[in-house]
C-alpha cells in the first residue's frame, strides 16, 4: 500500500513537471510569432499498462511543442524506473523506451528530455503462462525467403500478450535458420520444419500439432549452370554452380539443391567432386561435352569445351609479400597456356617452400605460414600432366611482434536474422599490418543479441534480438573490439543509388543499398538487404549482392527493390 501511495505521489510531482514548471525547456527554433518554440510537455503511450512478470512493454514518448507540433521523442528522452525492483526500462538504442517487467508490483516509467518530464503507470503482475500459441500455425515460403513467427501467452489472469521478444526459438530438424530471440526465419533448406517457441515453462512442442514451416521451390522460374559455355585446357578443372532465376526477378546460389551432376561424354570430362559443393569436372581429352544437373523439376545444362592447349608458365601470387611470425598468407597460382588463355590452377600444383632456415611452411593448399624473420621461396609446380611447369615468388617473414588488432567494421547495426562478417586486422611493431581474421578466436557477448553459430573461428556473427552487443577477436593474447547494434528494421531507412540506372542487354551494374539508423548513422546495406526486380524477362538482380544483369531492352525501366523486412529502397533501371 506504502509502495502504491509512493507510485502516485511521484506520478503527481511528473505531471507538474511535464506542464513546463523549473527551468526554461529546451528550445527547438523559431515560432510563428518569431519568438522560440519550446517544448511544453511529454505524452507516453501507453499511460499505464500492466503485464506479467518476465515479459516487456514498449513505451513510446512524443512531445508537444509551443507551435502546437509534436515530435516523436522515443529515441532521444532519458527513460528511467522509480522503482527498478519491479521494473527496468532501457534508454540504450535500440530499445528506448522498453520496459522489461522484474517482479509484482506497480512501478512508474518516466521519459524527460531537459527539464520537461512525464510518467506512465506499469503493473507487474503475478499471473502465470498457462498457454503459449504461434502464429500463423502453418506457413510456405520459397528457397531463402523469409517468415516472422508471432508468440502469444496466455495467463492465468486470462490476459494475453505479446512475447516474441522473449521467447525461445528453435526448429527441427536443422536446414532452416530462426533467429532465437525474434522469431524471424529464413528458408535455408528444403522441406518441413516443426518451429519450437518456449516461454514460462509453456512449449510448442507439447502441441499434438506444433506450428511448421515448409520451404519449397515454387517461387523457383528456372536455372542456369555456370560458367555457361565454359573451355579448360586438358587436365585442368572447372567448378560449376547453379543458378536460380525467381519469381521476384532475383537470382539466387541454388548449387546446394542440385543433384544428379553428370558429364555427356566422360571421356572429355568427369566429374571429381561428389559432394553437393564445390562440383568440379576435369578435362580428360580435347573434345566437347554437355554437363548436367538437376534442380527440382529443372534440368540445366551448358557446354564444356576442353582444348589441347599446354601449359607454358605459372605466376604465383601475391608476389614478393611479406608477413610477421604465426601469420599466414594463403597463395594462387595462375596459369598462362599456348593458346594464350589464363586459369587458376592453384588446386592442381605442388606448393612447396625452400628455406633451410625454417623461417616459413606451406601446406597443400598455398597458405604460407611465417615462424621466425627470414626470406624464403614459395614455389608452385604443376604435375606432369601439366608439363611440370614451376613458377615462384620470394616471401620475408620480418621480425615485427604484435601490437594491435582492429576490428572492422568497428560500429554497425543489422536487425534480427541478419548475418556480418568481421575481419581481423593485426598491426605489429615495425608498423607492417595483417589480416589475422581466420587467426582470432571470436567472441560475441549478450548471445540473446547475438551468436557466432559457426564457432569462435567464424567472424561470421547472426543477429538474435534487439540491443547491443560487443564483438571480441584475440590473438596471441591481444583483443580488439567492435559494437554491434540489433535494430528493428522500423528504425531504419534504405536508400537504393544510383537512383536512376542504365544497362546494356547481355552486361551488368552494381546497385548499392545504403541503410540509415534513426540516430542518423549509416552502413552499407548492399548484402545485408533482399534485392527483387519488377521485371525479370527484361533484367534480374543478384539476391545478395545487387548487382543488375539485362537480358532485354525494354520499353520503360524496370524498378529494382531492397527489401529489409518491412522496409525497402526502390531505384529505375534501363535496359537498353
Amino acid at each position: 500500500m506504502r509502495r502504491l501511495l509512493l507510485v502516485l505521489i511521484l506520478m503527481d510531482l511528473l505531471l507538474v513537471a511535464s506542464c513546463g514548471g523549473g527551468s526554461s525547456p529546451p528550445t527547438t527554433g523559431g515560432g510563428s510569432d518569431g519568438g522560440p518554440v519550446v517544448l511544453q510537455s511529454i505524452t507516453i503511450n501507453p499511460h499505464s499498462a500492466s503485464i506479467a512478470k518476465g515479459t516487456t512493454q514498449a513505451f513510446t514518448a512524443t512531445g508537444n511543442y509551443s507551435d502546437g507540433t509534436t515530435k516523436d521523442l522515443t529515441t532521444t528522452a532519458q527513460w528511467a524506473c522509480f522503482i527498478p525492483t519491479v521494473a527496468t526500462v532501457s534508454s540504450d538504442s535500440p530499445t528506448q523506451g522498453l520496459a522489461t517487467a522484474v517482479t509484482p508490483g506497480t512501478a512508474v516509467i518516466n521519459a524527460s528530455l531537459g527539464s520537461v518530464s512525464n510518467g506512465a503507470q506499469l503493473t507487474v503482475t503475478s499471473a502465470t503462462v498457462s498457454s503459449l500459441a504461434v502464429t500463423p500455425a502453418t506457413a510456405t515460403i520459397g528457397f531463402l525467403n523469409g517468415q516472422q513467427f508471432t508468440a502469444t501467452a496466455t495467463f492465468s489472469d486470462m490476459s494475453t500478450q505479446d512475447v516474441t521478444n522473449v521467447t525461445r526459438w528453435s526448429f527441427s530438424p536443422f536446414g532452416a535458420f530462426i533467429s532465437s530471440n525474434s522469431g524471424f526465419t529464413t528458408g535455408n533448406g528444403m522441406g518441413t520444419y516443426t518451429i519450437n517457441a518456449s516461454f514460462g515453462g509453456q512449449s510448442t512442442a507439447a502441441l499434438t500439432s506444433p506450428p511448421t514451416l515448409t520451404v519449397d521451390l515454387s517461387n523457383l522460374v528456372s536455372v542456369a549452370l555456370e560458367p555457361a559455355a565454359s573451355s579448360i585446357a586438358d587436365s585442368t578443372q572447372v567448378q560449376f554452380s547453379a543458378i536460380g532465376i525467381f519469381s521476384d526477378g532475383s537470382t539466387r546460389d541454388v548449387t546446394s539443391l542440385a543433384t544428379n551432376w553428370s558429364s555427356s561424354d566422360t571421356t572429355v570430362a568427369g566429374k571429381v567432386s561428389f559432394g553437393l559443393t564445390p562440383v568440379l569436372f576435369a578435362g580428360v581429352t580435347a573434345g566437347s561435352t554437355t554437363i548436367s544437373a538437376s534442380v527440382g523439376t529443372f534440368a540445366p545444362s551448358t557446354t564444356l569445351t576442353v582444348t589441347d592447349a599446354t601449359l607454358q608458365s605459372i605466376a604465383v601470387s601475391p608476389a614478393n609479400a611479406s608477413l610477421a611470425p604465426t601469420t599466414k598468407l594463403s597463395y594462387t597460382a595462375i596459369g598462362t597456356f599456348s593458346d594464350s588463355t589464363t586459369q587458376d590452377v592453384s588446386s592442381l600444383v605442388k606448393w612447396s617452400v625452400q628455406d633451410v632456415s625454417g623461417a616459413a611452411s606451406v601446406n597443400t593448399g598455398g597458405i604460407v605460414r611465417g615462424s621466425s624473420a627470414g626470406t624464403v621461396t614459395v614455389t608452385a609446380t604443376s604435375p606432369s600432366t601439366l608439363g611440370s611447369v614451376a613458377g615462384s615468388t620470394n616471401v620475408t617473414v620480418t621480425a615485427g611482434t604484435l601490437q594491435s588488432i582492429a576490428v572492422t567494421p568497428a560500429t554497425a547495426f543489422i536487425v534480427p536474422g541478419n548475418n556480418l562478417t568481421y575481419s581481423a586486422i593485426a598491426t605489429f611493431s615495425d608498423s607492417s599490418t595483417q589480416d589475422v581474421t581466420t587467426l582470432a578466436s571470436w567472441t560475441a557477448t549478450s548471445g540473446n543479441v547475438a551468436t557466432i553459430p559457426g564457432g569462435n573461428k567464424s567472424s561470421v556473427v547472426t543477429a538474435q534480438g534487439l540491443g547491443q552487443s560487443t564483438i571480441e577477436a584475440k590473438w596471441n593474447g591481444i583483443s580488439g573490439t567492435a559494437n554491434l547494434t540489433v535494430a528493428s528494421p522500423t528504425q531504419i531507412s534504405i536508400a537504393v543509388t544510383p537512383a536512376k540506372a542504365s544497362v546494356a542487354a547481355g552486361a551488368s551494374t552494381q546497385l548499392t543499398a545504403t541503410g540509415t539508423f534513426v540516430d542518423g548513422t549509416t552502413q552499407d546495406f548492399t548484402t545485408l538487404v533482399n534485392w527483387s526486380s519488377s521485371a525479370p524477362t527484361a533484367a534480374t538482380v543478384d539476391y545478395q549482392t545487387g548487382v543488375v544483369s539485362g537480358l532485354i531492352a525494354a520499353s520503360s525501366p524496370v524498378t529494382i527493390t531492397a527489401t529489409l523486412g518491412p522496409v525497402t529502397g526502390t531505384t529505375q533501371v534501363a535496359v537498353q
